[in-house]
């Protein structure tokens, strides 16, 4: 986790001099579209260009962290500016995933609902969070280990579908369930790299609450150097994790 944390800090600067431009376009595309909040269908575009941009700058910096010297081969283009089959296949990658944890969600959501009913818990009560009026202690204690598993489940998930863009550059094709075997043996490890991870992305957000100026700011910084170190980290973990050889 620490040695992941370290390629992240690293890479800021060597996916910069790679995909420069990707992320300037990147920085730039963040700081109008958070000073542009008329909507309409001038707004439209600006959230799909942020979009594409994001995409772009995604793609490029994991190219670069994650094949190194490769990078160009998987068709990273001039200062990280190309939108090819990688690209393609990522978004592939995050609907089949998004998909799949929809689905899964959905199964809980019917298993909870059945076994409340089951166990003649009163809806009321509980969205009103009166646990006096739920019903005896065991039904509470059935109320506590339904909802541990509705939440433990899909983070459980969410954590070892986490490197599915890395696997993608890595593999060269779209990966999306394939990505748990990639994180079997190292979920706690990987959780806690992600929770260092995104606290700063996390800390950008609140602090965008406070104005344009700062929300500006920190779409700014998050393009331009939480970008990089989230790639970084992330293909660091990635190229440790990996068990796939090409031609396996």
């Amino acid at each position: 986790m620490s040695a992941a944390l370290i390629d992240g800090l690293r890479a800021v600067p060597a996916v910069w001099g790679r995909c420069w431009a990707a992320l300037a376009l990147l920085s730039a595309v963040g700081a109008l579209s958070t000073a542009y909040v008329d909507g309409g269908a001038p707004g439209v575009v600006l959230a799909g260009l942020l979009v594409l941009a994001a995409l772009m700058a995604w793609g490029a910096a994991n190219r670069a962290t994650v094949l190194g010297d490769g990078a160009a081969s998987a068709g990273l283009g001039a200062g990280g500016l190309q939108f090819g089959r990688i690209e393609a296949a990522m978004v592939v990658a995050l609907l089949l995933n998004l998909l799949f944890l929809v689905m899964i969600a959905a199964v809980l959501a019917l298993v909870a609902l059945a076994l409340f009913g089951a166990a003649g818990l009163d809806p009321e009560a509980v969205r009103a969070r009166d646990w006096a009026a739920v019903g005896p202690p065991w039904k509470l204690a059935v109320l506590a280990a339904v909802s541990a598993v509705v939440l433990a489940v899909p983070v459980l998930l969410i954590v070892r579908l986490s490197l599915f863009s890395q696997a993608t550059v890595g593999r060269g094709q779209a990966v999306s369930l394939n990505t748990m075997g990639i994180a079997t043996g190292s979920f706690w490890r990987l959780s806690i790299l992600l929770v260092l991870v995104f606290a700063p992305l996390l800390g950008l957000s609140a602090a965008a609450g406070h104005g344009t100026v700062f929300a500006a700011g920190g779409a700014v910084a998050a393009a331009a150097l939480w970008l990089p170190f989230a790639a970084g980290a992330l293909g660091g973990a990635y190229r440790r994790l990996e068990y796939w050889k090409p031609g396996g």
